[in-house]
């Protein structure tokens, strides 16, 4: 009888350990997201954090957010791909070239691209600011290289 209870307080103990892994899992691919500094209705994880790196180019809106966890060759992980989406963006995947993914809602494009531990995010400033489109047929524009 003693080997039974041993056997089933060990099974309570792995089901209660995997039970909080899962937990855990499943709500450290951050559950909140906040409006992009460039756009507040582009989301960004709330755990990811804006660095100031300068960009030269006066035409276009930048910014870098440093994130742990997030690689260039994986691309923009599923839960935040989706939360993009959830909030009116659609990809526009004939724009994709490499770790960059182009989003628009609105009239208004936004690139993503990804890193090892950070991603950018950029625009042209008329569309940041104004809302316009990108004129047909232009490419979306590189990020400066980190």
């Amino acid at each position: 009888m003693r080997g039974r209870s041993l056997r089933i307080i060990l099974f309570l103990m792995v089901a209660v350990t995997l039970s909080a892994l899962v937990y855990g899992y499943a709500f450290s691919n951050n559950s909140s997201f906040v409006g992009s500094s460039i756009d507040e209705q582009f989301p960004v994880p709330a755990e990811a954090r804006k660095s100031d790196v300068p960009f030269s180019n006066p035409g276009v809106v930048y910014v870098r957010y440093n994130m742990k966890g997030i690689e260039e060759k994986e691309s923009i992980p599923d839960f935040y791909a989706n939360e993009i989406r959830k909030w009116g963006w659609k990809e526009d995947k004939e724009e994709q070239v490499g770790a960059l993914r182009v989003f628009v809602k609105d009239g208004k494009t936004m690139n993503v691209t990804t890193h090892s531990g950070f991603f950018t995010l950029f625009t042209k400033k008329s569309t940041a600011v104004a809302g316009a489109p990108r004129a047909a047929g232009s490419k979306p524009q590189s990020p400066p290289e980190q």
